[in-house]
């Protein structure tokens, strides 16, 4: 997950065959990144900015095939253009979120114990694991994910021996018992830093394996 980009929604890297309408013009394309809110088109003839067309694809072959409304976002010249979903039934994204969230996990370039964070809201507390982590969020494994906007307070720690981390955040996306990502809203610099040390030795160990 690109936190730094501080996405709503996470996306993976995937190669699935799709189709798309503009203007009753038909023509077939590749995506190469997918997730909750958009996906990456790849068309060495990219549609301008804010272009809305109609994009059919399949995500996997568990999922019955989704046919979707979306507007460009970005273009790449010679590589393709950002796109951004203006209507996805409710139900179907949470499915989908499910299997990118899965996705992440099975592509992850390192294996480490997960973190226990505990997180406190208005409407109570919970304890969570978290597998991926960054400066700029995480995701919280929890089967009882909160609403998306809640405001939480998290302490979790590092294995570096520092002291606890404790920072506010947002929730971003839920998914339904899986758990939820979640934005820091105000993480110290030294807290940065420290998360920083953590996944560089994450990388570290993995180019060794």
């Amino acid at each position: 997950m690109e936190w730094t980009h501080l996405r709503k929604y996470p996306r993976v890297p995937v190669d699935l065959s799709a189709v798309y309408t503009l203007n009753a013009r038909t023509r077939r394309a590749r995506i190469l990144t997918l997730g909750g809110g958009g996906l990456f088109l790849a068309d060495p003839e990219p549609i301008a900015v804010g272009a809305r067309l109609s994009i059919r694809f399949r995500p996997a072959k568990h999922f019955p095939p989704l046919e979707v409304q979306a507007e460009v976002r970005y273009v790449i010249s010679g590589k393709g253009m950002g796109m951004e979903f203006l209507d996805i039934d409710a139900e179907y994204r949470q499915r989908l979120m499910t299997f990118i969230i899965h996705r992440t996990g099975e592509t992850r370039q390192f294996s480490r114990a997960p973190l226990a964070a505990q997180v406190e809201h208005a409407g109570g507390s919970q304890i969570g694991f978290s597998r991926n982590i960054s400066v700029g969020g995480m995701f919280i494994e929890t089967k009882k994910p909160v609403a998306t906007g809640t405001h939480l307070k998290m302490r979790f720690n590092l294995d570096d021996d520092g002291p606890t981390i404790i920072v506010d955040g947002e929730v971003r996306y839920a998914v339904e018992k899986v758990g939820m990502g979640v934005r820091f809203l105000n993480l110290s610099l030294a807290d940065q830093k420290r998360i920083d040390v953590y996944l560089a030795k994450g990388d570290a160990s993995a180019g060794h394996r």
